[in-house]
Order: C-alpha cells, then structure tokens, then sequence
C-alpha cells in the first residue's frame, strides 16, 4: 500500500509545521501531527479516518516515524476499505 506524507495545508495555503495528512493516491485517509500533551509532554499523534472508527483507529508515538508504523499497522489490521467513502468494505 503506497501511503504518503503531505503538509497540511490551512485556508490560506500556508502549511502547517509538524502536520501532516496521510494520502493513498488522491485521497486524505489520516493525519499524522505532533501535539504537547498535559505537562508538556510531546508526542506525535496519528489518526485514521475510518467509519465507523474505534479508539483503535488513533493514538500517540513517540516520534514520527513511529507514528508512521503505527498508522500503516492499523491500516493494515482493518484491511480492505473504499478509499473514498472510507468505510470498510
């Protein structure tokens, strides 16, 4: 599966820094961001936008490219799913 990285983008066209939407072809499946957590802890927060989702379908890591494998093993567990209503199939 050919996941890729993109920076988010806001109405303005200006990205954002440490954010990043998760993209199979054309469409935007998950975002990938670091946020500071209570007490200034900083993780890297990773979501897949299924329906229905579960609180397994996001979550923290430690860095990015942790995040990254995060994402990509959770996509893989909810197998098959029609990326452009991101339902399961």
């Amino acid at each position: 599966m050919d996941l890729r990285l993109r920076p988010t983008e806001i109405p303005t066209g200006k990205t954002l820094p440490d954010d990043y939407r998760v993209v199979l072809g054309t469409r935007t499946i998950g975002r990938i961001m670091k946020v500071q957590r209570a007490g200034g802890a900083v993780a890297w927060f990773w979501t897949f936008l299924i329906f229905p989702n579960s609180p397994a379908d996001r979550g923290d890591a430690e860095s990015l490219d942790a995040a990254k494998v995060a994402f990509r093993a959770r996509v893989e567990t909810v197998g098959a799913f029609d990326p452009k209503t991101m339902r399961k199939v």
